[in-house]
């Protein structure tokens, strides 16, 4: 299903779809959260966000990835709290304990320049960078 949906439409719309089914089929956010919690990072990459943030680096996160799942995996990593925002698409569990997620950006936007959903978020990072 995952393969035949990609192509077809946005990531966040086909990730939906999938935490959709995941549910349908019995599976809760504890479960997803322990998947989560197992997934690799990269050596190196922890200890470095933590000295970066320990000599005042101001860390941000722009990121196609969502919210719970991003969130999940700082919070195990203990780096939360190195970032000082995350920009990122936004994800809520519903009435039903269902994992939704949504695009950052409105896909119907009105820019000059047509660009895919994907990287809508360069706005997020040209205003990281136009701020200081």
């Amino acid at each position: 299903m995952f393969d035949q949906l990609v192509p077809t439409m946005p990531w966040n719309t086909v990730m939906d779809m999938v935490m959709k089914e995941i549910h349908a089929r019995g599976k809760t956010m504890k479960d997803i959260e322990k998947v989560l919690k197992r997934a690799p990072v990269i050596p190196g990459v922890v200890p470095a966000i933590k000295e970066a943030h320990a000599l005042g680096c101001d860390l941000k996160i722009v990121s196609d990835a969502n919210l719970f799942f991003v969130e999940t995996i700082l919070e195990h990593s203990g780096i939360k709290d190195c970032f000082s925002e995350i920009n990122i698409n936004p994800s809520y569990v519903d009435d039903e304990g269902k994992l939704r997620i949504y695009p950052y950006h409105d896909f119907d936007h009105k820019c000059n320049n047509p660009c895919p959903p994907r990287n809508r978020k360069n706005a997020s990072g040209v205003s990281f960078y136009g701020r200081e």
